[in-house]
């Protein structure tokens, strides 16, 4: 199973690909901000991807929508392909 790890959080786990780092987030107890309930719609869940870009599925309409571009990702959006490592980003 994939690996994923929030290093600013010190927290990681082996997780089922296809699931949302928005809900890998939950169960590890990592705090991520998801004011529409991770519906893509408020852009308040974003995650700034450290390693493994390419081990998530591809931006969603709701992400180029937002102008978000690399290395931020909508947590709610990105679905686990394989070993990523991410931090919660901080939205100014």
């Amino acid at each position: 199973m994939p690996r994923v790890s929030f290093v600013d959080e010190g927290k990681s786990g082996e997780f089922p690909a296809g699931r949302t780092l928005l809900s890998i987030a939950t169960d590890l107890g990592v705090r991520v901000s998801h004011v529409c309930g991770g519906d893509g719609a408020c852009g308040t869940c974003r995650i700034e991807v450290v390693e493994g870009w390419p081990n998530l599925t591809a931006p969603t309409p709701d992400e180029t929508y937002k102008e978000l571009e690399p290395p931020y990702r909508l947590s709610c959006q990105s679905k686990l392909l394989g070993d990523v490592a991410v931090k919660v980003a901080k939205i100014e």
